[in-house]
């Protein structure tokens, strides 16, 4: 049957809900009790209450005193919908065509053979600078120099390298594409950190490594290839911290640590609004599923997961059970308000000392109040404050092995202002000036409340 045949049969049993005649449901009666098992079911299901918007008392507010034959096409009207919203082989495609003899179908994945170079040098970062003393000139993360293969990590000897990675993925909408140029121009990563006693610039060895190229006809297409190339970074040592870009990219970022360092050797903290762990999502990847297919593939165990800073209206108590009973561990930012950042940070890396040792960190910028940081892809009333998170970062980055960080969903067009850019640059040298106090053994000032 056609799909529009299929929608209009839909909205017609919901309709005649109004006109059916019948007699009524007792007021004390359960109003399904005239179904048949199969019916009684399917609106009794959690799950599909909930794709509804629906709860068990607002069903029964809405068929009781209704007639028998109304209730049942309430049922039969509902089921047409979730029928034919599903994939049908034959009436719907089941991917976008591509086209595999193209001739540059690798093109933007394939990297510049070292033999092109103009420049002759020896491997290592190199600066962009003209003069000396000069604070600006092509702007680069951390004002670092810049490395563009493999060999200029190791040759460097970089411990923490910044890679972009300009991808609107899911979110594309929101502009997240813009923030790797658009932090490497703001300021906030460079100098001592005051409360960390330290300035990483004097303390580790920092590339800026450029972009990865995505395909933004096919975005999907990328992923592969940022994992490689993340995992190619850490495989020499060097940390990546990871400048998105939405959340997906936390897919390939955590399976790239996961194919440094092995299965059930890493843990993930992620600082989010978002539990980005919705399922039966009509593509296998996206934003709001980073984390369920991190989860499904055995890249991260349950118990090996933190979530920081959950708020907001998308992470229901459904999809909390589901994660808890798998292992992970909740922090949402009402904990934070009750107990003070400064607890929480503590009992975290309490928690974290008892799994595996390499942790990885990621970052949406969507925890952070919008007060704070107002561009980001998805933002949330009643986030985190930066005086909140600036600190919990940093302590995590300095009293465990971060192996890997990004920050993600940061949006520069939807904020006309310097204040969400330089919010990230500050997230951003928070953890670089952790992983310097721990270089350093530089001690972490505790806050009393």
């Amino acid at each position: 049957m056609a799909r529009t045949t299929l929608l209009a049969r839909s909205a017609a049993f919901v309709l005649a809900l109004a006109t059916l005649s019948g007699p009524a449901v007792a007021q004390d009666a359960d109003p399904l009790a005239s179904l048949s098992p199969e019916k009684k079911a399917f609106l009794s299901d959690p799950a599909t209450l909930e794709r509804f918007g629906l709860t068990p008392e607002k069903v029964r507010v809405a068929l009781t005193g209704r007639s028998a034959a109304d209730v049942d096409a309430y049922a039969v009207g509902l089921m047409a919908v979730v029928a034919d919203s599903k994939y049908q082989p034959g009436r719907d495609a089941g991917e976008i065509a591509l086209n595999p003899q193209a001739r540059g179908w690798n093109a933007g994945t394939t990297l510049r053979p070292k033999m092109f170079d103009k420049m002759k040098r020896d491997d290592g970062p190199f600066s962009l600078k003209r003069y000396m003393f000069q604070k600006g000139a092509v702007a680069t993360f951390a004002d670092a120099p810049v490395a563009i293969r493999k060999e200029d990590l190791i040759a460097g000897k970089v411990e923490v390298a910044f890679v972009g990675v300009p991808l609107d993925f899911s979110s594309g909408w929101r502009d997240a594409k813009h923030a790797p140029s658009a932090l490497r121009n703001m300021d906030g990563l460079v100098g001592a950190d005051a409360d960390g006693g330290v300035d990483p610039g004097l303390v580790l060895s920092i590339a800026d490594y450029g972009d990865l190229s995505p395909d933004y006809m096919a975005p999907d297409r990328g992923l592969d290839h940022i994992r490689t190339m993340i995992a190619e970074m850490a495989s020499v040592g060097t940390v990546p911290f990871v400048v998105g870009g939405d959340h997906t990219i936390m897919y390939p970022d955590v399976a790239a640590m996961v194919d440094t360092y092995g299965a059930g050797k890493v843990a993930l903290v992620q600082f989010d609004a978002h539990a980005d762990a919705e399922l039966g999502g009509d593509h296998l990847i996206s934003d709001n599923q980073t984390l369920t297919r991190l989860l499904e593939q055995n890249l991260l165990r349950g118990s090996d997961v933190t979530l920081v800073g959950l708020h907001g209206r998308d992470a229901g108590p459904a999809t909390q059970k589901r994660l808890t009973d798998a292992g992970a561990k909740i922090v949402p930012t009402a904990a934070v308000q009750e107990k003070g950042w400064q607890s929480v940070t503590n009992d975290l890396i309490a928690g974290l000392k008892k799994g595996p040792e390499n942790v990885f960190v990621s970052f949406d910028m969507s925890v952070l109040d919008p007060g704070d940081a107002p561009a980001s892809g998805r933002p949330v009333p009643g986030g985190l404050s930066v005086r909140e998170a600036i600190p919990m970062v940093r302590q995590i980055c300095a009293q465990t092995k971060v192996v890997g960080f990004d920050l993600l969903d940061a949006a520069p067009i939807l904020d006309p202002t310097y204040a969400s850019r330089m919010s990230a640059n500050y997230i951003l040298h928070a953890c670089l000036s952790g992983i310097a106090m721990r270089k350093t053994g530089t001690p972490v000032k505790t806050a009393k409340r």
